[in-house]
């Protein structure tokens, strides 16, 4: 079966949602929790360190919640990403998927749809449940005033739009490319983890640190002996002075082209998945 069945589609889901019921709702609790965690901490602490709640207003400021939320975000997709295949950690349960009467494609778009929207969705309940908390304990200081995390998040999505100016392309579009980016490390993680199932994200977290450390290295001691400051500086000139933004616009194709080959090298791995290999046992 190769093509494509929304009904065998369907069936995976609800299989693979009542299968592994009890990792989902463990691991939305535990996101909700922690993404709870900044908030009531801030306060608690407050509460104890502070002799008066109401002073608490000169230390509040949303960076302080919206920062390391942000930060539980992206840990969040990393980990996730890393378990994207989790039920073929064991050799029972890569025998249960790899059985199941669906194609390769359909289960694979439900793991691709339960990593890339449903931890989203989670992550967002997160942050609305932790803006309800932080409302709750707003309210508790006389004369605070109300700020909205939720809102705040939207609004820094909604900043990055660009307007009709030159120089708000050219920062939308470095803005895009970082962020298309780091879709690429975060995603790859579900390739690690489609070609091995255990022990996948301290493995990929010991080669970015490796590719960290000595690729800069090398780029420096062989730039240093061919590549000059002023031969630099010079590129960077007639990239501002022929189209930044044709340059901007090739950079973001090449990383949206990383992006999508990492996408279809995990599908290649995940569809010669093994009962029993060297690498998952």
């Amino acid at each position: 079966m190769k093509s494509f069945n929304l009904r065998r589609f369907l069936n995976v889901a609800r299989w693979d949602l009542t299968v592994n019921r009890q990792f989902y709702t463990r691991s939305v609790l535990l996101m909700l929790a922690v993404t709870c965690m900044p908030v009531v901490l801030f306060y608690f602490f407050g509460k104890r360190t502070i002799p008066y709640f109401s002073e608490l207003n000169k230390y509040d400021s949303i960076e302080i919640f919206v920062v390391p939320m942000s930060l539980i975000g992206l840990a969040y997709l990393i980990i996730s990403s890393g378990y994207m295949f989790h039920n073929l950690l064991t050799r029972q349960g890569r025998v249960s998927e790899l059985t199941l009467p669906s194609s390769n494609l359909e289960r694979f778009l439900w793991h691709f749809v339960v990593i890339v929207f449903g931890v989203q969705v989670v992550f967002f309940c997160g942050v609305v449940l932790a803006d309800v908390l932080h409302v709750l304990f707003r309210l508790a200081i006389p004369g605070a005033q109300i700020k909205s995390l939720a809102y705040n998040f939207l609004i820094g999505v909604w900043s990055v739009i660009p307007s009709f100016s030159d120089d708000s392309r050219i920062d939308f579009g470095l803005t895009l490319f970082i962020y298309i980016m780091m879709c690429c490390y975060v995603r790859s993680f579900s390739l690690a983890n489609a070609w091995k199932y255990r022990y996948n994200i301290p493995w990929t977290f010991f080669i970015y640190f490796l590719l960290q450390t000595f690729v800069p290295l090398l780029l420096l001691s062989v730039g240093t002996q061919f590549i000059s400051i002023e031969r630099v500086e010079s590129f960077f000139n007639w990239i501002s002075q022929t189209s930044p933004m044709a340059w901007i616009v090739g950079i973001n194709i090449v990383a949206l082209l990383l992006y999508v080959g990492i996408w279809l090298l995990t599908y290649r791995l995940y569809c010669r998945a093994q009962i029993t290999t060297k690498r998952n046992p």
